[in-house]
């Protein structure tokens, strides 16, 4: 027994599997579970049309690590996208177009639509809201395809989703079957059913997203772009940030401005993870990990599972560990990891709601604040206060309106520690196992269940 533990508990080290389950058993388990139901629960986004089957499988990759390292963070992209996807929906039918479904407006969302104009070098990509400004004034034509074309463009691989929901479903039942009969389960374990709670919300949302499409739809405007901003009021051509298209719907959502903020930070520093870098302007396509706007339902839909995905830890708190200073590391990462969920979700959300809206920055506010030389609408730094430098947000969001410091400062402080909590919680979970409860390593006794005589 180790003197060292964190209770009396009589351990085993590293067991392998003559007769009921091994250490290696159980890693594999684990990992396999977390890894399906991540890679088939995720929905990248279209490709830019010069991008090769490579981009796609790294678009699919970066959701996959999102969802590993954050889940509830792919979790509220998915939720954003969906209320979008409603919103359009309902937008679409008021004008009379009954036939648009939740499937067009997830597809006009993730790039599946291109504009070709005058004007243009490059097609771009066109979301919901910008194609319906398109239609709504005579640019372009109504995309006249069924739901079931949009289906038959879709990949989804049915056999791999069924494969997922049946592993998942004996994982469940495994994991409370242990809890019925008293046996022991590692920490590991327990992180495997968090994973499971939200990418089962998450499969939800995406539910009529279509997956893997690899080429868009084009469309022929019939006006030039230029044409299209000059009606509008935007007479700079350059006055964009992403495509020319901005103006349509300038409002930030500000979950989505910070996470793109870290984001670029990250790749600032040399390490591109989560997000393919978009370099062209205007842009090609729509980011994967793209926040939209959620609406309150919604909003309230995934607070349910992230409270459930972020409580879940507390349930090791009474677990056997190594030592007792892993078993109080736990009790503070868990602990935080609930707080982080809760408080953090309440504050992003007040300023979400209160936060002003950020007006478009037109040609006039931009001629005033010395821009009328810089490209793209991209301020010089040297226009900036010290302020602003710092609380500067991606390419991808306007440089006039930086995100607060006080948001910027306090969320970057209690990222920080969540990272670190995250860590540690996936670290021990693996160094856990080198001294486990004796009950730990037997198998269910499933004949318990099943009626004999």
């Amino acid at each position: 027994m180790n003197s060292s533990s964190s209770n009396n508990t009589e351990t085993s080290g590293w067991t392998s599997a003559p007769d009921g389950r091994g250490t290696n058993e159980i890693i594999l388990t684990c990992l396999f579970t977390i890894v399906l139901c991540c890679w088939t629960s995720v929905c990248p986004n279209l490709p830019a049309l010069s991008d090769g089957r490579w981009a796609q499988v790294r678009d699919k990759l970066d959701l996959t690590c999102i969802g590993l390292l954050g889940p509830e963070f792919l979790l509220m992209i998915a939720i954003g996208q969906r209320s979008s996807a409603r919103r359009s929906v309902a937008k679409f039918r008021d004008a009379g177009y009954a036939r648009w479904t939740l499937s067009h407006a997830f597809l006009a969302d993730m790039g599946g639509f291109v504009l070709e104009a005058e004007n243009l070098s490059q097609p771009i990509p066109v979301d919901a809201e910008q194609l319906f400004y398109l239609i709504e004034r005579k640019h372009v034509d109504y995309p006249a395809f069924t739901k079931e074309e949009i289906d038959d463009k879709s990949k989804t691989d049915s056999v791999a989703r069924l494969l997922t929901i049946g592993q998942a479903a004996w994982f469940v039942a495994a994991f409370i079957s242990r809890l019925v009969q008293g046996l022991a389960v590692t920490t590991l374990e327990l992180t495997t059913v968090s994973f499971i709670i939200v990418f089962f919300a998450t499969s939800y949302c995406w539910m009529h997203k279509p997956s893997e499409v690899s080429r868009p739809v084009i469309l022929h405007c019939k006006t030039s772009i230029a044409h299209i901003r000059n009606e509008a009021g935007h007479y700079d051509p350059n006055a964009y940030q992403r495509t020319p298209l901005d103006f349509v719907d300038p409002s930030p959502y500000i979950i989505g401005m910070l996470w793109r903020y870290y984001v670029h930070l990250l790749h600032s520093l040399g390490i591109p993870l989560m997000s393919r870098p978009i370099t062209s302007r205007p842009q090609t396509r729509i980011r994967g990990d793209n926040f939209l706007k959620t609406d309150l339902d919604h909003e309230l839909f995934a607070a349910v599972f992230i409270a459930g995905f972020s409580s879940a830890f507390m349930g090791a708190w009474n677990f056997h560990f190594p030592t007792v200073v892993e078993r109080n590391l736990w009790r503070c990462a868990s602990v935080y990891t609930l707080a982080f969920g809760v408080l953090g979700s309440v504050y992003v959300w007040i300023w979400h709601r209160w936060l002003p809206q950020r007006q478009q920055v037109c040609e006039l506010e931009m001629g005033k604040a010395g821009l009328s030389g810089q490209p793209n609408g991209v301020r010089s730094n040297s226009k900036m206060s010290w302020t602003k430098r710092i609380g500067a947000v991606s390419p991808d969001d306007p440089p006039d309106a930086p995100i607060p410091l006080s948001l910027l400062g306090p969320c970057t402080f209690l990222c920080f520690f969540y990272c670190l909590f995250r860590i540690y919680i996936l670290v021990e979970d693996v160094i856990g196992l080198r001294s486990l409860p004796l009950s730990a390593y037997d198998s269910v006794r499933w004949s318990d269940y099943i009626p004999h005589i």
